[in-house]
């Protein structure tokens, strides 16, 4: 049998092979033969030697052991995926228990605030971006876990990869064709809150069809899921989130294909895409309180749902993405790889009721409206509803070689290449009609017809190029240095602020005309022009990994990170006259430092890594939620450590703790940064008896640790909008069953029905995004291969 991974897809092997070349040896584990059936081993991320191959025949080899790395690395295996993924579980949830410094899951469809060490988190699919420059942090949410082979985690910032990936790496692959000839397999699912109320109910079908021929070879994954309404723990059903959106009464569908060619020994072509698209369709709304108090009257709002719901335009997702790569094994004695990719992604939110804030307050100063009173009654009376809608075009090319040479007697490998990228975002507010939505007590949205700006549109272009050489000193020391140029360049549209467009249509209501005739008040929207910024920046790597005995290595490493923040998001919100350039819109670059160890002892494998990574600019959600980009220093710093023990061939157990904590500098005093920054302390466990070969069941905890710190050091920084952190722990059972035919998924998340809240409806926005978490959900999936 034969195993064909279209492997040269995936940007973060190259990543990492350009980081590390060891010679193989007899232990390496060849990603051929990843496993495609669940193990009864305990499903926990582990730190196995792998082998990644160009192409299956000739066996050039793209990347050695990821165990030597000198970096903090985790290659999540499909056995690992599958074991989590019973029920409507995201890929968000799994990853939160599976990657230690991982922010935990937001319960919603977004992954805002999901961090790594206290920095923003490249994710890619099959070596494609999926989050850039301007990102609605739907990442974690576009593609069925069912669907993927591996995730690949690569911790800190890297030089070589480029541009975005501060916090680290997460590369999601997707299946591909396993074996000669005709390959299926037959996914079905169930799930239900806790009291199995019909509105719950979710369902999941998904089919699985892979070919392998001699030369030609193809794979191709469909799967659809309907999600229900959502109950907390005392079995009320949960209010829709109305800033992010969430995927409750909502239909999705994923699609993953590729399709593979071998051209000769060495030479092979392969074309793979995916397509994911989420309709909701619901009939429950935001409770805004009698007369709309909670947005007129600051009213504590219920956080119930409210049936009678009536939204004309209801929240989507889709997004979808091709690559194609050409890899040559022996050209001119190197290893050639070009790839080239589009991905788009477009979403619409949830309609939401907003008042004016201080943007308004200041733009109305400004045009000689000083009375306090007269401030405060407009400031009270003035309600917007819109619904906002976004979408992004990218694309890119990479083109890579890697040479293996005898290097002063040193078996070296050395990488170079260039990769460019163009994104281009546009996002825009959509007015809903007013009357009717105060009429209806805010469960009528109907479109009015208007329309406002919700940022400039905004092309980046990055653009790099990069050499790294990987030498083995010795047959238990290993080094990588590596050097990358990148630049980047922002061109902004011209645009109309939204509180300008606001501001102009308010004053032209003839309800208002006498206050404006009072105060001379006569209101022209003002415009910010189009703009330009472009920087670049040298960035370095280095790295270093001792094996100290058979059972011991350490690891340590340097390398930076070079950022923009969100442009459009950044710019949203600017007064009319902002001037766009490369000195108000500066990157941001970070310096990164890791140290750590890894080892086993018997049955006993543990892992432990020391991190501090700094930066001269800090990113902070203020109280108004607006993005600024504030030209002070930042410092984070912790630790993570995981530990598995084989107690004999039945039992298993494991955990993980990580810690990380910042602080950044405001007047000459360190204030602590909050959690929608930094992961909260978290730790994993778990337990796991195996009872027959792929029959087992597993009981795991996460638990995330409250604090005040951030709170209470913000009440310093005026524009700060820190929020006070209730840490929680939960508990799952999961478990997998052999059957005579295919085999049972089961999993009881939340089993204690613990009333909580995630950290992200915590720390994130106002009064109306304090909505509780899901009590205890059931799910039950069926899985056979044939």
């Amino acid at each position: 049998m034969k195993s064909r991974h279209p492997l040269a897809l995936s940007l973060l092997t190259l990543c990492i092979s350009q980081q590390l070349y060891a010679a193989p040896n007899d232990t390496d584990i060849a990603a051929d033969d990843t496993a495609t059936t669940v193990s009864s081993d305990a499903p926990t991320a582990t730190f196995d030697a792998i082998t990644v191959k160009a192409n299956a025949k000739t066996g050039t080899a793209l990347a050695q052991k990821i165990s030597e790395m000198p970096a903090v690395t985790q290659v999540i295996r499909e056995a690992d995926i599958q074991a989590q993924a019973t029920g409507n579980r995201t890929v968000g949830d799994i990853l939160a228990q599976l990657v230690p410094s991982l922010g935990v899951s937001s319960g919603s469809v977004s992954n805002y605030g999901t961090t790594m060490h206290g920095r923003p988190v490249q994710y890619l699919l099959n070596g494609v971006p999926l989050s850039g420059s301007r990102s609605l942090s739907r990442e974690l949410n576009s593609i069925d876990p069912e669907q993927i082979e591996r995730v690949e985690v690569l911790s800190g910032a890297t030089s070589i990869y480029g541009a975005g990936a501060a916090g680290g790496l997460i590369n999601i692959v997707t299946k591909s064709t396993a074996g000669y000839g005709l390959t299926r397999q037959t996914r079905l699912g169930i799930n239900s809150s806790r009291d199995f109320e019909s509105d719950s109910l979710g369902y999941h079908v998904g089919q699985s069809l892979g070919y392998g021929g001699e030369r030609v070879y193809g794979n191709l994954d469909v799967d659809y899921e309907t999600t229900g309404g959502k109950f907390d723990s005392h079995g009320d059903r949960i209010s829709p989130d109305a800033n992010q959106t969430d995927n409750q009464d909502t239909d999705s569908i994923s699609v993953n294909a590729n399709l593979g060619f071998d051209v000769s020994d060495t030479k092979t072509v392969n074309l793979a895409a995916t397509y994911y698209d989420s309709q909701q369709d619901t009939d429950y709304g935001v409770d805004y309180g009698d007369n709309l108090s909670v947005l007129l009257a600051g009213a504590k709002p219920s956080l119930r749902a409210i049936d009678g719901a009536d939204v004309e335009d209801q929240p989507y997702n889709t997004k979808s993405s091709v690559n194609l790569n050409y890899n040559d094994s022996d050209f001119f004695g190197s290893n050639l790889s070009l790839t080239s990719y589009y991905r788009n992604e477009k979403a619409r939110f949830y309609p939401s009721g907003k008042s004016f804030t201080s943007q308004a307050k200041d733009a109305w100063i400004a045009n000689g409206l000083t009375d306090p009173n007269a401030l405060k009654k407009l400031l009270g009376a003035s309600v917007i509803v819109t619904q906002s809608e976004a979408d992004i075009d990218v694309m890119g090319l990479r083109a890579a070689m890697q040479t293996e040479t005898d290097m002063l007697g040193k078996n070296t490998l050395f990488s170079y290449g260039a990769d460019f990228e163009r994104e281009e975002s546009e996002q825009t507010y959509y007015g809903q009609d007013l009357n009717t939505f105060i009429g209806s007590n805010g469960l009528i949205s109907k479109n009015n017809g208007l329309s406002y700006n919700g940022g400039p549109k905004t092309t980046i272009d990055k653009w790099g190029a990069f050499v790294n050489a990987d030498v083995d000193m010795s047959d238990k020391w290993h080094t990588s240095a590596g050097v990358r140029y990148q630049n980047l360049k922002a061109d902004t549209d011209r645009f109309v602020p939204i509180y300008e467009q606001l501001l102009e249509e308010y004053f032209a209501d003839p309800r208002i005309k006498g206050t404006a005739d009072a105060y001379g008040i006569d209101y022209q929207a003002g415009n910010v022009e189009a703009g330009s910024t472009e920087h670049d920046k040298v960035l370095f790597n280095l790295g270093s990994s001792y094996q100290l005995t058979d059972n011991d290595q350490v690891f340590a490493n340097f390398s930076q990170g070079f950022t923009t923040a969100d442009v459009q998001r950044a710019l949203r919100d600017v007064r009319a006259g902002y001037v766009v350039n490369s000195d108000n819109v500066q990157p941001i670059s970070i310096n990164n430092y890791e140290l750590g160890w890894a080892g086993t002892r018997g049955d006993t494998s543990a892992k432990v890594s020391g991190f501090y990574n700094d930066s001269d600019k800090t990113v902070r959600f203020t109280k108004d939620y607006t993005v600024e980009v504030v030209d002070t220093d930042e410092r984070i710093y912790g630790a993570e450590a995981s530990v598995t023990h084989d107690l004999n061939k039945d039992w298993q157990f494991g955990g993980s703790l990580a810690y990380t904590r910042g602080q950044y500098k405001k007047d000459g005093d360190w204030l602590e940064l909050d959690a929608v920054r930094l992961t909260p302390l978290k730790g994993t466990a778990y337990a796991q008896y195996n009872f027959s070969e792929d029959s087992n069941i597993r009981l795991q905890a996460l638990a995330v640790g409250g604090s005040d710190k951030a709170f209470e050091d913000q009440q310093n920084d005026p524009e700060a909008s820190a929020q006070p952190l209730t840490g929680y722990a939960t508990f799952d059972v999961l478990g997998q069953v052999k059957l005579p035919v295919g085999r049972m998924g089961y999993g009881v998340y939340n089993i204690l029905n613990k009333d909580y809240q995630s950290v992200y409806h915590q720390t994130t926005f106002g009064d109306l995004n304090r909505l509780p978490a899901t009590g205890t959900t059931y799910g039950l999936s069926y899985t056979v291969d044939y």
